[in-house]
């Protein structure tokens, strides 16, 4: 372990030294971190709940068409995913207007879930609405032992 993340004193001008000149400074301070590889990695959020019968997923994936998204389990690992195409930036047309300030993008992503042997990974269903991608996986049915009382002859 690094020494110098144990000091409990510091001095301000060491605290800003150490913040923007440190190799092991923050990531979001580093310049890499607005770069093609952080964009390849970035994760959208999900939520997970359960209920006695199924597992649901909420993936958040606003400004997309469910045609965008693709879903699919292979080898128990269940992936979602989105490209994005990348658009040929010319000149302006009716159909494609000069942009004059972008704030928003859409990003590529992809989530991997692996699957555990409660899932039964034939019964999952998705639906999109409202910019949430909504996916229900249903539980095996588990066999239930017989409780019974049995008669010594």
């Amino acid at each position: 372990m690094n020494n110098n993340t144990l000091n409990p004193v510091r001095t301000f001008g060491g605290l800003m030294e150490e913040l923007f000149n440190n190799t092991n400074n923050p990531r979001f301070f580093r310049d890499d971190f607005f770069t093609e590889d952080w964009k390849q990695h970035r994760r959208v959020p999900v939520n997970i709940s359960e209920t006695d019968d199924a597992y649901q997923l909420a993936v958040v994936a606003p400004g997309l068409q469910k045609e965008d998204l693709k879903i699919q389990v292979n080898d128990n690992i269940l992936t979602i995913s989105f490209e994005k195409a990348e658009v040929n930036k010319e000149e302006s047309t009716a159909n494609n207007p000069k942009v004059l300030r972008e704030e928003f993008k859409l990003h590529s992503f992809k989530r991997s879930f692996k699957l555990g042997e409660k899932v039964d990974a034939e019964k999952i269903a998705a639906r999109y609405e409202n910019g949430i991608l909504n996916l229900d996986i249903s539980k095996k049915e588990q066999v239930k032992a017989a409780n019974k009382f049995i008669d010594i002859a």
